[in-house]
């Protein structure tokens, strides 16, 4: 799940904001706590007028396109904005219920945030709600009134103040800004983490950089529990396995996992690298290879292959920043095709990739053109959506493989859709059974109809 990382907050409450959080340790903050340009006491919860709506949206939104923070409800405070008592509200799933969707339906683009109930032992359905919201990389966030203009709050000090036009204008230069760090980034990790991979194979690699970092340390606890995981389950995507990494390590600020057990040389047949910030990087072998056919160049991919690559990688680092590193909101994600091209030293040439399905006939040629540069796609994704491994999961692979596709004329995937789906003929034979299962279990439609 996706919480707050904040220190000072942590420090102030003695632990994670979470479910985990104890009455006592929030009746705490009382007296000595202060509030702060990420802390907002409030006695009594928001009500249901248009002008409450407008303070819950506000205060909220003013969180999210500021440094992120909480809302406690239940404590009153002085005219220093001190902690006095802790007067308890309603802390029932109904009334948790109404606060989200408040804000779900108010305020554009959604935060990313969450209502956490803390009841009091001593008044059984009373306590305290604690409102997280995390700092944004979508910023700004606008209150949609009742007239449907946009309104954009900003937390400043410790009051919601209301962004006037230029101050709206300039953050959304950042915010567009910071979307094409993102993309540097992902591009920086890929480089960085293709320079380790055996040329002589064919790898997918997968990339993914939180909009808002998070963090984790690494340390002997950390690479014991990547070890553990790693022994335990493979990266796998619809259904499928698709990878396992048979040997674990470090390396600066990040976990290693190789696919091949001896290390000591370049990476082969697939691998990742996890970031403290919860970052990531993913690879995976895609030569036809992998369907048994025979491929003596080793310039083929396997249309399965790839897509069943691009979601494992996907949902593997999705939780990696999610679970390990507590990143939450929406990413920045990219594939590539690596390498490119092998050049031949005798006669001088370059080696082109095709792309092939081995679906009906072995090696059949997917697009009507070989390559030499490296095919490439990059998107956003929201985190949750997958590490779900819904519908949001299939979408995303349909984005990025159609891109990569594209590269060789072909104009998308046919083994999954843009809704989501899959299209249940394109996979080979002896996984459509395991494929279809997991569709079902996951709320995924299964379309028999083939492409075009």
């Amino acid at each position: 799940m996706a919480t707050l990382r904040n220190r000072r907050l942590e420090q102030l409450l003695g632990g994670p904001i979470d479910e985990t959080l104890t009455y006592n340790q929030v009746k705490g903050l009382i007296p000595a706590t202060t509030e702060g340009p990420d802390l907002d006491f409030k006695r009594d919860t928001y009500g249901g007028s248009n002008s409450e709506r407008k303070k819950l949206c506000g205060d909220v939104g003013a969180l999210a396109n500021a440094t992120g923070g909480i809302l406690i409800l239940g404590i009153d405070e002085d005219e220093q904005g001190r902690a006095t008592n802790d007067t308890g509200v309603d802390i029932s799933d109904d009334e948790r219920r109404r606060l989200r969707q408040t804000v779900y339906g108010n305020i554009q683009p959604t935060p990313t945030f969450d209502v956490i109930p803390v009841e009091d032992p001593d008044r059984p359905g009373r306590g305290f709600l604690i409102i997280w919201v995390a700092r944004s990389a979508t910023a700004p966030h606008a209150y949609v009134n009742e007239n449907k203009s946009l309104l954009y709050p900003k937390r400043i000090g410790t009051e919601t103040v209301w962004l006037s036009e230029s101050e709206v204008a300039e953050a959304y230069r950042a915010r567009f800004a910071g979307l094409t760090s993102r993309i540097e980034e992902a591009v920086r990790l890929e480089a960085d983490f293709a320079s380790r991979h055996a040329p002589k194979e064919l790898f997918v690699l997968v990339t993914l950089v939180p909009d808002v970092p998070g963090g984790f340390t690494v340390d002997t606890a950390a690479l014991k529990a990547f070890e553990l995981s790693n022994a335990s389950r493979s990266a796998d995507a619809f259904g499928v396995s698709v990878c396992r990494f048979h040997r674990s390590t470090v390396r600066h600020r990040r976990l290693v996992g190789v696919g091949k057990a001896d290390i000591s040389t370049q990476y082969s047949r697939g691998a990742c690298e996890l970031h403290e910030n919860g970052s990531g990087a993913f690879s995976t072998d895609i030569s036809s290879t992998r369907s048994g056919n025979m491929d003596s160049g080793g310039r083929l991919v396997d249309t399965q292959w790839l897509t069943l690559g691009v979601g494992a990688g996907l949902k593997f680092l999705a939780h990696h920043a999610r679970d390990r590193a507590a990143a939450g909101g929406l990413a920045t994600v990219r594939a590539a095709i690596w390498p490119p091209a092998r050049v031949t030293t005798w006669p001088m040439s370059q080696e082109p990739i095709t792309l092939v399905s081995n679906v009906g006939w072995p090696n059949e040629p997917i697009g009507p053109d070989a390559v030499t540069e490296q095919p490439y796609a990059d998107t956003v994704a929201d985190i949750d959506d997958l590490c779900t491994g819904g519908s949001g999961l299939v979408a995303t692979t349909h984005r990025l493989a159609s891109e990569l596709f594209q590269a060789f004329g072909a104009p998308e995937v046919a083994q999954v859709t843009a809704e989501g789906a899959i299209r249940i003929r394109h996979w080979h034979r002896s996984g459509q059974a395991e494929i279809t299962r997991w569709a079902e279990a996951s709320g995924v439609p299964v379309l028999t109809e083939t492409l075009g």
